[in-house]
């Protein structure tokens, strides 16, 4: 029987299944095939990838489950990872790719019934001897609930990146990718702009003068936008000119806010550096 706790740990991993599904869902059919290069999987093959993690922690859960919670050393079937790791990079047809989603609704079912019936020991740790480790790592049921519920999110970006880098033939061209960026920036799309950014970006606002404010990574450029998105009244950006040296872009904009009789605007320019297909600085400057 749920316990609060649990009912709103297994409603945010369901609410995080519901999220990466629907990513999925809007992949084009002949998009599933694409392997970017340096990957580990296809993008229909990340559907194989995120099986793989379930049926591993749903073994984790298993192992807590009858050991009640002593130290434990949870295995799985053997190959299991290797084969997922060789499908992941094939070609996948939209057929094969809908069989591993279907596959990802009963793993998932499998892991909230486990969870169902460990939600009295929610908190309760286990000593865990995870593959590779030279140490026990304390886990218990929602460590585990946790990491696949943030495991779903991280891919839900993921995928929309690799949409766009096949929609662009794999090209990682800097000037390519910076005008996906402003498309994205232009529909006040916070998601598809931080999709297109990597980990460590960094990005200089052009408030307050003289210097501007510097917001670095993920987190807190990403706050920066949704807050921006938030307060500004009917946003509009349009890119005047845009041109390529090397990694770096240089992009003139309008940038336009409010309704008819009452909006304003600013033009200026934005430096980019680009690193594997993603945006890794963004220097704002503004006339005026």
């Amino acid at each position: 029987m749920q316990t609060p706790d649990s009912a709103t740990a297994v409603t945010e991993f369901d609410s995080a299944r519901d999220a990466y599904l629907e990513s999925m869902a809007r992949v084009p059919a002949e998009g599933f095939a694409y392997l970017k290069p340096g990957d580990d999987y296809s993008l229909g093959g990340l559907a194989v990838h995120v099986n793989f993690v379930l049926e591993h922690y749903t073994n984790v859960l298993a192992a807590l489950l009858a050991g009640g919670f002593a130290e434990c050393r949870p295995e799985d079937p053997a190959g299991l990872e290797e084969r997922a790791l060789a499908r992941a990079r094939e070609a996948l047809q939209a057929e094969e790719v809908q069989t591993e989603l279907a596959r990802t609704r009963e793993l998932h079912q499998g892991v909230a019934q486990m969870v169902d019936r460990l939600s009295a020991d929610l908190t309760r740790s286990a000593p865990v001897w995870f593959p590779g480790a030279t140490e026990t790592y304390p886990t218990s049921v929602k460590d585990v609930l946790g990491w696949l519920t943030d495991h779903y999110l991280e891919h839900v970006p993921h995928i929309e990146a690799l949409v766009a880098d096949w929609r662009r033939g794999g090209s990682s061209d800097p000037v390519a990718v910076v005008t996906e960026f402003g498309e994205a920036f232009g529909r006040g799309d916070v998601d598809a702009v931080m999709a297109l950014m990597t980990d460590d970006c960094v990005f200089e606002d052009t408030d307050p003068p003289p210097d501007g404010e510097r917001h670095v990574g993920q987190v807190a450029v990403r706050a920066f936008w949704e807050r921006f998105f938030g307060e500004t009244e009917s946003p509009r950006f349009d890119t005047e000119e845009i041109y390529g040296l090397g990694d770096h872009v240089v992009c003139r904009w309008r940038f336009s806010w409010g309704h008819p009789g009452s909006e304003g605007h600013v033009r200026g320019v934005d430096l980019f550096r680009v690193r594997d297909g993603k945006v890794a600085e963004k220097l704002s400057y503004v006339k005026g």
